[in-house]
């Protein structure tokens, strides 16, 4: 009994550590595990804010509200992906990322992207509200495209803080900006019961971010520049970014605009907060993947490139058991959950819930290699990866939805995720990263676990 005890009282020792800023904070390892328990408290927390905040709101608003602002994200995520240079993973791979050059340059392009965005935004409100024949589209995607030009003016320290796996004031500022957005969102919704209340809230959380990032994050001193090195090295790095992320909006933002157009906007509504709840486990997973493998496997290859493989498995492993632990239990208790904790109007979102935690489940076997192939530098073999996964998807959505409805649709993402993974073995293969026993394990403990929980709940609805 003596030895867990004391391995029990190591453990939360280096827990407190951790959280006083008293860790180990020189070695690749020690950073990473910082940054993790960081990341995953900050998640923790913010999805606990996020979810007691749906809660509230599903009783203040009514689904088509929820469904029109889901749908003006959609068109806002559109601008930003379409525009993105991959100015942080730039920051974070390339060797100068630290100098200040490079930086300023950096953060002048952010700037002007920001500025631009909001432009477009504001210029394509109104045709989109013609389009989808929501009239209050125009005024609300106008006022959520301010959040791009205030976004644009964020500290460029936000990328060097995660460059240095450096997470804890990061982790503050988004606690701190998530808090400030769910108090107003409350209060107005409760006050105005309006969509209005998620877009206004939207613009004071992105403003209160900006705010906080010049204030706690280490100082840089910003000016506007466009150091011709940097710039060039910046936007050869950048166009395979910016036509990856045209392909992860056609694949996942680009199919709730698509699925917008199938469906009413209170089915739509519905359907957001399954997406909501389903996102949490692939945040997770996303976030963990970006936030400390892309860093992680990058100065690996730079200091040691023959260990990228190790340290890759190593990350994988880790993100692999946390994330299919979550999609597990968010598919055990969908009904149960989404019936005691919502009333009759969302009910249909515990269907929609499972079948997407059962897609995500399936797709995080391949978690892991698209930040690896990133970190070494083969930013066009990323975006073939990415726009293979985009096409697939969309065609699997149009197909599932013609042969079953809703239900269809998200079955059909599922099954292009098994497509997908076979997909990235191709390319991990070709830079010698496949970890395949792992990937294999994985996708039998997936598929057992889903055949196990169909074929009971199909037993506890139809039999019992």
């Amino acid at each position: 009994m003596g030895q867990p005890i004391v391995d029990l009282k190591h453990q939360l020792t280096s827990l407190k550590s951790i959280f006083l800023g008293q860790g180990d904070t020189t070695s690749l390892r020690g950073r990473a595990m910082n940054s993790g328990a960081w990341i995953g408290a900050g998640f923790a927390v913010q999805k606990a804010l996020q979810f007691g905040s749906n809660l509230i709101l599903t009783r203040l608003l009514f689904p088509e509200a929820f469904g029109l602002m889901a749908l003006a994200s959609v068109f806002m995520v559109g601008l930003a992906m379409f525009s993105d240079v991959g100015i942080y993973p730039a920051v974070i791979r390339d060797p100068r990322g630290d100098d200040p050059d490079f930086l300023n340059t950096a953060w002048t392009v952010q700037a002007v992207r920001g500025l631009g965005l909001c432009a477009v935004g504001a210029a394509i409100a109104y045709p989109i509200s013609l389009i989808y024949e929501q009239p209050i589209l125009f005024p609300l995607l106008a006022l959520l495209s301010t959040t791009a030009a205030i976004s644009g003016f964020q500290s460029i320290s936000l990328a060097t803080a995660e460059r240095r796996l450096d997470f804890r004031r990061v982790t503050v500022i988004q606690v701190i900006s998530q808090i400030v957005s769910i108090t107003l969102l409350i209060t107005l919704s409760y006050l105005y019961r309006s969509v209005w209340s998620l877009a206004f809230s939207g613009v004071i959380s992105t403003l209160a971010s900006v705010v906080l990032g010049h204030l706690l994050l280490p100082k840089h001193r910003h000016r506007f520049m466009l150091h011709s090195a940097s710039a060039k090295s910046l936007f050869h790095f950048g166009r395979w970014i910016l036509l990856s992320t045209l392909a992860t909006y056609l694949g996942g933002e680009g199919l709730k605009a698509i699925q917008g157009g199938l469906i009413s906007p209170a089915e739509f509504g519905v359907l957001s907060i399954a997406y909501t709840i389903a996102a949490i486990p692939n945040e997770l997973a996303t976030k963990l993947a970006a936030s400390i493998g892309l860093p992680a496997i990058a100065e690996t290859y730079r200091a040691a490139p023959d260990r990228t493989s190790a340290v890759l498995h190593a990350l994988r492993i880790r993100t692999l058991a946390v994330s299919l632990t979550l999609f597990a239990g968010a598919i055990v208790v969908a009904h149960p959950a989404i019936r005691l904790l919502y009333d009759p109007r969302y009910h249909a979102a515990a269907d929609y819930l499972v079948a997407l935690c059962a897609g995500n489940a399936i797709a995080a076997v391949a978690s892991g290699y698209n930040s690896a192939i990133l970190a070494i530098g083969r930013a066009s073999s990323y975006f073939l990866l990415i726009a293979s996964l985009a096409i697939i998807r969309i065609v699997a959505v149009l197909l599932g939805f013609h042969i079953d409805g809703i239900m269809g649709m998200l079955y059909g993402m599922a099954c292009a995720n098994l497509v997908y993974i076979a997909i990235t073995w191709i390319v991990a293969f070709r830079f010698k990263i496949i970890d395949l026993k792992m990937d294999i394990i994985s996708i039998i403990l997936v598929l057992s676990f889903l055949l196990v929980f169909s074929s009971a709940y199909h037993f506890m609805v139809h039999i019992l």
